[in-house]
Parts: C-alpha cells; structure tokens; sequence
C-alpha cells in the first residue's frame, strides 16, 4: 500500500502532462508542478526506504507543496 501512494503521484503527475496535450490545455505552470513533484517524489524515494514513515511524510509534503502549486497555476491559467 505504501508503494501506491508514489506511484499514484506518479500517475497523476503523467496525466497532468499528457493531459494537457490531449484536450488542448496549454497550463504550462502547471506542466512545471508536476515535474516538479515528480522530482520531489523520486528524491523521497531515492532518499529513504519506501515503507519507512521518513519516506511517507516526504512524499506527502511533496504533495501538500504541489497542491499549493497546482492552486496557483489554475490561478493563472484562469486570468490568461
């Protein structure tokens, strides 16, 4: 289960970016928090071990950062 939680940021990180291409959604603010949680999330890997607790509280501030990440590019996707 500890292993989903990587690969499911992982996911939707690739969805963001192909995504976009496919329905013609140019966010590129947005492209660039998905690579960058995607890098957030392979050094939490590369890091720690994948089922310890320091790699689980890595990866969720990787997600808290993207989150506030993604808020801001929609932000500016919208007044574009």
């Amino acid at each position: 289960m500890n292993k989903a939680i990587p690969s499911a940021a992982l996911a939707g990180a690739l969805m963001l970016l192909l995504g976009g291409c496919k329905n013609g959604v140019n966010n590129p603010e947005l492209n660039q928090c998905a690579q960058q949680n995607y890098q957030c999330e392979s050094s939490c890997n590369n890091s720690s071990i994948d089922d310890s607790m320091t790699n689980q509280v890595c990866v969720a501030q990787c997600q808290e950062v993207y989150n506030r990440c993604k808020k801001q590019a929609e932000k500016l996707g919208d007044t574009k």
